[in-house]
């Protein structure tokens, strides 16, 4: 069975898929952070059956000192290695005064959302995990920057680390009210609310027509907060779909 496989190195976590010739996602996983992308590449191929040839691997990876390990363990067991930097040929314009420095997450989470929805619309890519992304794709698949902001996560721990008496919160341990009754309540309200209103912010500065693409491992709490009021989709999967874009423009 022909395959081809993506890998995303993320801050905190290992993420990998394995798509059949048809572009459906057979498996997904999470695999811990010290494991080498091509042991992760290796447990894909055994989970789709076993007997598997993987033609092309597209990787992105946020974690520099993982990278040259990472890339040498998916050689050996691949025939084509597609690593995303902005030199990449994609169907995307980058204007970014510092290509260099932008994340590959961060390309292949707009170009996932422009194989998506297209390039018609203006896109806020809004990459919800350890740190929050907000990038904005102008229509004809023109990606004009973007910022960075701390995640929810990120927030409730530097709370509880830098005050001398703020506990340690989890953002999923409890409900979000607009007006926090404990102090636990108003820790996690306002991490998962500020991240919301910034959310918010951004569709705005993106235009009226705008389409907000949401992903990463937060994005369920701001759904399931009900503080999301426009126009968005949501798919965990937007990064491997940027990626699996890759390999298949590449042809």
């Amino acid at each position: 069975m022909e395959v081809k496989i993506t890998i995303d190195r993320g801050n905190t976590a290992l993420k990998g898929a394995i798509w059949d010739a048809d572009g459906n996602i057979i498996c997904a996983m999470r695999g811990d952070d010290s494991l080498p992308a091509g042991e992760l590449a290796r447990e894909l191929c055994a989970k789709a059956g076993g007997a598997v040839s993987a033609p092309a691997v597209a990787y992105c990876s946020v974690v520099a000192s993982d990278r040259a390990d990472d890339l040498a363990s998916l050689r050996s067991m691949c025939g084509r290695l597609i690593y995303l930097d902005t030199s990449t040929p994609m169907p995307m314009h980058i204007r970014y005064r510092t290509p260099g420095t932008l994340g590959a997450d961060r390309i292949a989470a707009a170009l996932g959302a422009i194989s998506l929805v297209g390039t018609e619309r203006p896109l806020l890519v809004s990459d919800i995990g350890t740190a929050v992304t907000y990038d904005y794709v102008a229509p004809g698949g023109i990606y004009e920057g973007g910022n960075i902001a701390p995640g929810i996560d990120l927030r409730l721990r530097a709370l509880a680390a830098f005050t001398d008496t703020l506990p340690a919160v989890s953002a999923d341990g409890g409900p979000c009210p607009c007006w926090g009754k404990t102090t636990a309540e108003a820790m996690r309200s306002g991490a998962v609310r500020g991240v919301a209103a910034e959310l918010a912010y951004y569709h705005r500065a993106a235009g009226d027509d705008a389409l907000s693409v949401l992903t990463g491992g937060s994005a369920r709490l701001l759904i399931d907060s009900n503080n999301i009021t426009f126009d968005y989709i949501h798919d965990p999967c937007l990064v491997h779909k940027g990626l699996y874009s890759i390999i298949t423009n590449e042809k």
